[in-house]
């Protein structure tokens, strides 16, 4: 498993199709992934959203993979924000 701090002194770790962030204290967030672009799943813990953490995983998964991701169903009410957000960002 290979790390790389951020200047916030978040950590952020992983395996082939998963990508973890956290702190000394907890897991912040995570993400898994296909090679092919496609998020199973992303979880920020409560205490830690509207940080740009999801955002952050986003940016890294789709510079790892080189595609535009795609969200796999069903996603939640805050996952369809997400995905809006993203999706918004891509025609900048």
């Amino acid at each position: 498993m290979n790390a790389l701090a951020r200047a916030d002194g978040v950590v952020e770790s992983g395996t082939p199709g998963i990508l973890l962030l956290s702190n000394t204290n907890t897991t912040i967030g995570y993400c898994r992934y296909t090679p092919d672009g496609e998020v199973e799943y992303i979880f920020v813990h409560p205490q830690y959203r509207r940080q740009g953490h999801a955002r952050h995983m986003l940016a890294r998964v789709e510079a790892m993979t080189g595609r535009r991701l795609r969200f796999q169903p069903p996603v939640s009410p805050l996952g369809s924000m997400l995905q809006q957000d993203y999706d918004a960002g891509q025609s900048d």
